[in-house]
């Protein structure tokens, strides 16, 4: 499209058209301009599908490897997840051990433990 011409606007001729004649007191247009009108609206429209298709084709290149690169990390995730409750339950299954086998030094550590919480929460507030 011209970047030089821009947009006309309709002039009402006097003459009559069949148009025109059908329907009383509807002013003929001149068809050259209208036809000019269309003709730029059309090209409008294709360098849009243009740009729609051009997008489209990007898109279908890079969703596989996007696609590919969510399984990796959701499969990192789980990998990750497994290894945290496995490591959660074997810090349970310790402290149990030792809760029975030392119930004096383990109820004394979580005293010391219980304390600390309590100082952190007392130096937040201040």
């Amino acid at each position: 499209m011209d970047s030089t011409s821009a947009p006309q606007r309709h002039s009402v001729s006097t003459t009559t058209t069949p148009l025109s004649v059908a329907v009383p007191g509807l002013p003929a247009l001149d068809l050259s301009k209208t036809l000019n009108l269309q003709k730029q609206q059309l090209e409008i429209y294709r360098e849009l599908l243009e740009a729609l298709a051009a997008s489209e084709q990007e898109s279908a290149t890079t969703f596989p490897q996007l696609s590919k690169s969510l399984v990796n990390h959701i499969s990192t995730l789980h990998k990750l997840k497994e290894d945290l409750q496995d490591i959660f339950t074997r810090i349970r299954a310790l402290k149990t051990h030792f809760r029975g086998q030392y119930p004096k030094i383990y109820d004394y550590v979580q005293s010391l433990h219980v304390d600390e919480l309590e100082d952190e929460d007392e130096s937040a507030l201040a």
